[in-house]
C-alpha cells in the first residue's frame, strides 16, 4: 500500500507526465490564439518537450514563456514564410486537382510531392528553432536539409502526428486536450535520441 502513495512509482510518474502534457498543450493553444504568434508558441512547445524527454523541464510555464519570449521574432518570421508557402501549395493543389478543369494531372502530382517535402520541412523547422540560434535563413536551410537526410525518421514523425490527430478527431476526442503535447513529446524522443546526436545538437 505504501508503494501506491510513493510519488516516484511508475503510476504517479505517468500521471504526472500526462498532466504536464495537458498543461503544455493548453499553453500552446493560448500562445497560438493570435495566428501570427503560432510559430513562437510551437517553438516554445518543442523547447519544453525536448527538455521533458531529457527530464530537464523544471517549471513548464517558466520554460515555455522563456522560449516564447526569446524566439518570438525569429519564429514569427519563419511562421509567416511557412504559412505563405503552405497557402500557395494548398491553392495550387485545389485548382489543379484532376477534374477541376485547371492544369493537368502531372502538375497536381508534382505539387503533391512538393507538399510532402513541405510537411517534412515544417515538422523540423520549429524544433530546430527551439534548439539552435542561426537566424531565419540558417534555420530554414538546416531544417530542410536535416529532413531530407533523415527522411525515414521524419516520415515517422509526420505519420505519428497524423495518427494522434486522427485518433483525437474520430475516435477519442479528449485526446485533443493533450494532442499538441503528445505530438511534440513523440517528436522529441526521435530528435533527442536519433537525429540530434548526429549533429551534436543535444549539447
Amino acid at each position: 500500500m505504501a508503494k501506491l502513495f510513493d510519488y516516484n512509482n511508475i503510476v504517479w510518474r505517468f500521471m504526472g507526465r500526462v498532466a504536464d502534457l495537458f498543461f503544455l498543450t493548453l499553453l500552446w493553444a493560448i500562445g497560438s490564439l493570435p495566428l501570427v504568434t503560432m510559430g513562437a508558441s510551437t517553438t516554445a512547445l518543442y523547447y519544453v518537450a525536448l527538455k521533458m524527454v531529457k527530464n530537464q523541464e523544471g517549471y513548464i510555464w517558466k520554460s515555455f514563456w522563456k522560449s516564447y519570449r526569446e524566439n518570438l521574432k525569429t519564429a514569427a518570421g519563419i511562421w509567416c514564410i511557412m504559412l505563405g508557402m503552405g497557402a500557395a501549395l494548398g491553392f495550387g493543389l485545389a485548382v489543379s486537382f484532376p477534374g477541376q478543369g485547371a492544369g493537368d494531372g502531372a502538375f497536381f502530382w508534382g505539387l503533391l510531392i512538393l507538399t510532402v517535402f513541405y510537411l517534412f520541412w515544417l515538422t523540423l523547422v520549429f524544433p530546430l528553432t527551439a534548439r539552435l540560434d542561426t537566424g531565419i535563413k540558417g534555420l530554414l536551410y538546416l531544417s530542410f536539409m536535416t529532413a531530407v537526410k533523415n527522411f525515414s525518421w521524419v516520415m515517422f514523425m509526420v505519420i505519428s502526428s497524423i495518427c494522434v490527430a486522427a485518433l483525437g478527431i474520430f475516435v477519442f476526442w479528449p485526446l485533443l486536450l493533450f494532442g499538441a503535447g503528445i505530438i511534440a513529446y513523440i517528436h522529441g524522443l526521435v530528435l533527442v535520441h536519433v537525429i540530434f546526436p548526429k549533429y551534436n545538437w543535444n549539447n
